[in-house]
């Protein structure tokens, strides 16, 4: 027969490995959660948005930044090719209700000059011709300018928020965290 302090011992020790596997679980769980359905990784497959996403690296978007906040201008945002169903990274450039374009390289927001596009591809001038951004929606580039997947061919346009699939947030390479 058991004494008190033996059964009290036996059931302390049940108890805590109920609470280790509980926490154990718990943590999995909330693991599996911010990877799979606030986070989800993307592999880079093209040079489009180089020099900051090189080809081969891997990111990280946050699937839920949509439902909560507005895109901002800078913004890296991930979205579905309408033709291919592709997952494709571009940086916001314009916002609703803003007109856009460009000449001889240089970003032309609201008549207002000072974007200079140099830095993302100085061997080839961007020229866009006036375009009217409808409001609650983006305008994306490539930050490689040669790329034309982005809000310059028609099939993409100007993107809406139920078209963004996420928001860049994380490069894996260097471990680069984006913010705002």
């Amino acid at each position: 027969m058991k004494t008190r302090s033996e059964r009290y011992k036996n059931e302390h020790r049940a108890q805590g490995f109920m609470s280790w596997m509980f926490s154990g679980l718990l943590g999995l769980a909330l693991v599996l959660f911010v990877l799979f359905v606030w986070f989800s990784p993307v592999y880079v497959a093209d040079a489009s948005m180089a020099p900051t996403l090189r080809e081969g690296d891997t990111i990280f978007y946050d699937r839920l930044y949509r439902h909560f906040h507005e895109f901002q201008r800078g913004d890296m945002v991930v979205f579905r090719d309408p033709d291919t169903q592709e997952l494709l990274i571009k940086r916001v450039v314009a916002l609703g209700g803003e007109t856009i374009e460009a000449k001889d390289g240089v970003l032309i927001i609201d008549g207002k000059y000072g974007l200079d596009e140099a830095r993302y591809n100085p061997t080839a001038p961007l020229d866009i011709p006036r375009i009217s951004v409808p409001e609650g929606e983006v305008f994306v580039l490539s930050d490689d300018r040669n790329y034309g997947e982005d809000s310059r061919r028609e099939t993409i346009d100007c993107l809406g928020p139920e078209e963004i699939v996420g928001l860049v947030r994380v490069r894996l390479r260097d471990f680069t965290v984006f913010r705002r």
